[in-house]
């Protein structure tokens, strides 16, 4: 799991920009997280269901997955298991965003796969703080390094 950061981190430098999915059955949440995470620097795709995760993920190959749990057809558990299984998004740190915050769901998201469990409403200053993180460890990747 990810360690939540506990202090502003936006004032440091930039690192390089991380390659987001955006997935969420609620279009307007789903936007709003989008631009948010835009304004940040990053590129970012988004998608409303599942199936579109599982097949925009493969093209788009994110560094990080902003991932529903209570979707529709295919809950956002199975398509983290799914993205598991593909061997080219080995790396991507999927990250769940749920109004579920009991232990039990904790557990569920822990046993799919997900590296950090966030609560709806996310705090933005909290996603920021993560992004930043993960966007060093992006620039640590071979494909990013000079």
């Amino acid at each position: 799991m990810l360690p939540v950061p506990d202090s502003k981190l936006a004032s440091k430098p930039a690192a390089l920009p991380l390659r987001v999915l955006v997935v969420d059955d609620n279009e307007a949440s789903a936007m709003t997280l989008h631009w948010a995470v835009e304004l940040l620097g990053d590129d970012v795709r988004s998608c409303y269901d599942g199936k579109s995760a599982l097949k925009l993920a493969a093209d788009f190959k994110p560094d990080v997955v902003l991932l529903d749990i209570g979707m529709p057809r295919m809950d956002g558990i199975e398509v983290c298991a799914r993205l598991r299984a593909m061997p080219d998004l080995a790396h991507v740190k999927i990250i769940a965003q749920t109004g579920w915050g009991d232990d039990e769901m904790r557990q569920r998201t822990k046993e799919a796969g997900f590296d950090l469990h966030l609560v709806k409403p996310v705090n933005m200053h909290v996603m920021e703080d993560m992004l930043w993180l993960l966007r060093l460890g992006a620039s640590k990747r071979p494909e990013h390094a000079a």
